[in-house]
């Protein structure tokens, strides 16, 4: 038996076990329920969902993601229908804006030395009427030049004004070298078959730039150090969304494309990302909002790195699913998105204790290590049935003042991918604390996966609602004699 007959052979393994336990299990041959596995479409299309989370947003990221796999292109379709909206160009970070339309838009950088765009237009009326002028109200002109346009891929409503646009400025337009055949910009090529990430220099910004073949075979996406508040954030620039429809070996190169994305976005602490496609991650909505509100600090455009990168694990998954339905041959372990959250009264000086779970429970017989933010190891303790750690910090915390990371690294088998996580939290007085998380379960009594005032760390036993049994909980979990204001 080869490794993809053995992995083949494990998942149907996992998904025949996780059915009979679902059913009771057990009992004589005749009562045992008939054996129905689910196909490595259907296991992926259940991560897909699962690894939604407590987060609602998430919702969209997955629709747009698995639209293929959900027989739901309609949706994409939908949006082309706005590309003759005009959005205004928008300051969305200290030294970042957008213009387009909403269906597609560039984005453009600026700092000392003068600007950087990525993306180049839907065609040469667009970049005359619309991206120069805008250019030129953030300065461009002899004292402020464009230093160089970065295309995601070579689809002509991301380099369609490219010629206007070279014309006009003398910038040098970057492409993957795999989509530049025939393009009368004559680009600056970034070499498509490095599949490792590199560093390249434009006007004065260090740009990782990582070619993500799939939507196109000279795709490539752009990591950008930017400014939020004067403090220095990452923004990920997709190359790329749609997945193709049938060509199996691009939708391969787009499933490794999203894999290596998701590992650079973790490595790199990346803060949030953008789409060109401004409705296909959200990002659309978040520049709506900054246009409403004003922009806030930090920008209403910052994620954070642990909700961009579920988002990018459900997109992963999303695409597996997709890879599935059209080779069935194809084998590949299902990601799971884990949580980890500090329990109430926790972290403490004399104890710490945090919970690893996802979408389909408490991740049991792992191991997470607590260390402080500098980096100093505290301890470290496997997870129980239910999903938590707990042990005692091997060095004096000091309540008020020191920060605990809590991590788990993740888990791999044949069949499955448990990715990783981690939380920060401040050292407190349990007592104080644990009466601020049970007033806050009070709060939230009811509330259930999704609502508004759910929250993780509340749903002590991670059924997916709070309720009596999570105040129980919290309250046991008291320093003895504690008593909170009702």
């Amino acid at each position: 038996m080869n490794r993809q007959q053995k992995i083949a052979a494990a998942v149907a393994a996992t998904s025949a076990a996780a059915l009979i336990a679902a059913c009771g299990g057990g009992g004589s041959s005749a009562e045992a329920p008939a054996l129905v596995t689910q196909s490595a479409f259907e296991l992926q299309m259940e991560a897909s969902r699962l690894n939604l989370g407590a987060d609602p947003s998430m919702q969209h990221w997955r629709s747009f993601y698995c639209n293929l796999s959900d027989d739901n292109n309609a949706i994409v379709i939908a949006q082309r229908a706005r590309n003759s909206i005009r959005m205004p160009l928008t300051q969305i970070l200290d030294d970042v804006w957008y213009i387009g339309t909403e269906y597609v838009g560039q984005y453009i950088l600026k700092n000392s030395q003068g600007l950087v765009k990525i993306d180049a237009g839907n065609n040469a009326d667009e970049m005359r009427n619309y991206n120069l002028p805008a250019m030129r109200t953030l300065g461009l002109g002899p004292g402020v030049p464009l230093n160089g346009v970065l295309v995601t891929h070579g689809h002509a409503d991301h380099d369609g004004g490219a010629v206007e646009l070279k014309t006009s400025t003398g910038a040098p337009i970057y492409l993957g070298s795999a989509d530049a055949a025939g393009k009368a910009y004559a680009p600056t090529t970034l070499d498509s078959s490095v599949m490792t990430p590199f560093d390249i220099s434009v006007g004065g910004r260090t740009i990782t730039v990582l070619s993500t073949p799939g939507h196109t075979v000279g795709a490539f996406g752009f990591i950008v150090r930017a400014q939020d508040d004067g403090k220095e954030v990452k923004l990920f620039v997709s190359g790329g969304s749609s997945l193709v429809a049938e060509n199996v070996p691009l939708i391969q190169s787009y499933l490794n494309s999203m894999e290596r994305t998701y590992d650079l976005l973790k490595k790199m602490k990346v803060d949030t990302a953008s789409n060109p496609h401004t409705y296909w991650d959200g990002s659309r909505n978040l520049i709506q909002q900054i246009q409403a509100e004003g922009r806030k600090k930090p920008s209403q455009f910052i994620i954070g790195n642990d909700r961009l990168l579920r988002a990018m694990a459900i997109g992963r998954t999303c695409t597996a699913a997709w890879l599935a339905k059209k080779d069935p041959t194809a084998v590949m372990p299902v990601w799971r998105v884990s949580s980890l959250d500090f329990m109430p009264a926790s972290p403490s000086a004399a104890q710490l204790s945090a919970r690893v779970t996802n979408g389909w429970g408490p991740v049991s017989s792992q191991t997470v290590s607590f260390t402080t933010a500098a980096g100093a190891a505290l301890c470290t303790a496997r997870t129980d049935k239910d999903g938590v750690a707990t042990c005692q910090p091997a060095s004096a915390l000091k309540v008020g003042t020191d920060r605990v990371i809590a991590r788990f690294d993740g888990a791999s088998t044949v069949s499955t991918v448990d990715l990783g996580s981690e939380s920060t939290a401040l050292v407190e007085d349990p007592a104080v604390s644990g009466c601020r998380d049970l007033a806050a379960a009070r709060s939230a009594s009811g509330s259930r996966q999704g609502d508004a005032l759910y929250s993780p760390r509340l749903d002590i036993n991670a059924d997916g609602v709070i309720n009596l049994r999570d105040l129980e909980a919290i309250t046991k979990a008291l320093p003895a004699g504690t008593a909170c204001k009702a």
